[in-house]
């Protein structure tokens, strides 16, 4: 479907499972000062892992995913690639076709790439006009919120992000966050019969009977589709449905997909640009709320994306190599393990990890991975945690060899002085038994499809975190168990406010029936305001 436009390239990736191990050796784990964590390179280049589809600089994006770890790992670097490409300044959430493989990631290059050409999942639901993809993109971003999920307090179900968490760096700023959303979920939510922006529109779409649209499988053998469930993107012997049921195209038909995107202002002089994908961006002070213009550098990215058959989406991480060492015992900490890339320049510290932090002067006695403290207004004796005070981050599960592997490959594949060789795939987390599609009326929790890695069902190795957007819950949950388990419609009476301006998500009642789910996203009840 191109809606009159240029449609994005699409080629299939289907991978083997050809892996490559890479031979690492830990660091040790007494304190010491962080050099750049790399191995040393030996001279012989990686072996390519991924046995079809595109392995190169490309921006295409992949289609269908795999079954295999290494497999859904080049699924995500191919869909990292091309949601980097820069822009078409002429049509937002598409390549640019004037740009090679040579110019992908430049330093001085801050024109939007394809992922920051999509819309903020705020302004989508701030209007909702339909028509709204081709509007203009700002010049400048907006970045306001501090944490991953906004003004949403899910602090008592032990939720990633939490609306009283935010991360502070080093140099003690802020870190922001941004969703965007693509074009094939935008027309979904914007194109019902009711407005999906609303809670009104989100309970109708939730609570439609729904239809069997296969003659393959005719009623009641067929599953039921419809309700509020995003679309997969097209595929032979499967086609997407609106919210009754019908049958419809929505955007690309590459699925529905949420980028989200940390942020860390960088130092003013410039020094460390050549090192991040950057761009200049407002930011607001959570203290003051004076605004103020500044370059900032992007240290985290989660690609979430529905695609068939993964009816309960995939979960790719990706982060800055400087972000943080990996925990060691006792307190300790290691570098983290990385593949070899000659075009790494070594760094001279990392971003949210003081080797020499003084529990004396630190607020959180340099505690590694510790939350910080926020206080509802009026509450007496409660002391919040300054805004400013720099915190200890550590990667509790170091990255695979798997991940490396794959790494590795691409970014022997990187112009030399890409920012893009700093940027290093986390994990991948995907169902391994999808089963049906999710129909109508469909209530928390969602299946989530034999996942690999299983999350907190397979304990703490088993958990996929990212240090800047899940810091403070890398042993609790994963990207499906959160979304699985509480992802659910704005209208639900398990939505109320609290003080500063937050939600607050709980559990339901006992006895009272289960919240109607939002297809594992937490957008409907974040960014709902009407």
């Amino acid at each position: 479907m191109t809606n009159g436009t240029t449609r994005i390239g699409i080629t299939t990736l289907a991978i083997t499972a050809a892996g490559l191990a890479l031979a690492i050796g830990l660091g040790g784990c007494k304190p010491k000062a962080p050099g750049n964590g790399a191995v040393a390179a030996t001279g012989t280049p990686p072996a390519n892992p991924c046995t079809l589809g595109s392995a190169t600089l490309s921006p295409v994006l992949p289609q269908q995913s795999s079954s295999t770890e290494v497999g859904m790992d080049c699924f995500a670097w191919q869909s990292f690639i091309a949601l980097n490409w820069q822009a078409d300044p002429n049509n937002p959430g598409y390549p640019d076709p004037s740009a090679t493989a040579a110019t992908f990631g430049m330093p001085t290059d801050q024109t939007p790439k394809v992922w920051e050409s999509y819309l903020e999942a705020g302004t989508v639901f701030g209007n909702g006009l339909k028509g709204q993809w081709k509007a203009k993109r700002p010049a400048t971003r907006s970045l306001t919120r501090t944490s991953k999920f906004g003004a949403l307090d899910m602090s008592d179900i032990t939720q990633a992000g939490s609306g009283h968490h935010w991360l502070t760096n080093q140099r003690g700023e802020i870190t922001y966050y941004e969703i965007m959303m693509n074009r094939d979920e935008y027309e979904f939510i914007t194109e019902q019969k009711m407005d999906l922006t609303t809670a009104a529109g989100q309970q109708w779409c939730a609570t439609r009977p729904g239809k069997v649209i296969s003659d393959s499988f005719p009623p009641p053998k067929g599953p039921l589709r419809g309700g509020l469930t995003m679309p997969e993107g097209q595929e032979p012997g499967w086609d997407d449905t609106d919210c009754e049921g019908n049958i419809k195209a929505y955007g690309d038909g590459v699925g529905a997909m949420e980028i989200k995107a940390s942020w860390t202002p960088l130092p003013a002089d410039g020094s460390l640009n050549s090192r991040y994908k950057t761009a200049v961006a407002m930011i607001t002070d959570p203290v003051t709320h004076a605004q103020h213009q500044v370059t900032v550098g992007l240290v985290g990215l989660h690609i979430a994306r529905k695609r068939f058959a993964a009816h309960e989406w995939t979960w790719s991480t990706f982060e800055h190599i400087d972000n943080s060492p990996d925990e060691g015992p006792n307190g300790g900490f290691t570098d983290p393990v990385l593949p070899p890339n000659p075009n790494i320049v070594p760094r001279t510290a990392y971003t949210f990890f003081g080797a020499s932090c003084d529990p004396a002067t630190n607020p959180y006695k340099c505690v590694h991975n510790a939350p910080p403290t926020w206080c509802p207004p009026g509450i007496l004796g409660c002391t919040p945690s300054p805004y400013n005070a720099p915190m200890q981050i550590t990667r509790i599960n170091p990255v695979g060899a798997v991940a490396n592997s794959v790494t590795a490959w691409y970014w022997s594949q990187m112009p030399a002085n890409s920012v893009y060789n700093y940027y290093r795939l986390i994990d991948v987390q995907w169902p391994q038994t999808p089963g049906n599609p999710i129909g109508p009326k469909q209530t928390i929790p969602l299946p989530q499809g034999n996942p690999m890695p299983k999350g907190s069902a397979g304990g703490q190795s088993q958990i996929l975190s990212n240090t800047t957007l899940e810091s403070f819950q890398q042993k609790s949950n994963a990207c499906m168990d959160c979304h699985a388990n509480y992802a659910q419609i704005a209208s639900s009476p398990s939505v109320t406010a609290t003080a500063g301006g937050f939600r607050k998500l709980s559990r339901p009642a006992p006895g009272a029936p289960p919240p109607y789910a939002s297809d594992y996203s937490f957008l409907f009840v974040t960014e709902t305001r009407r």
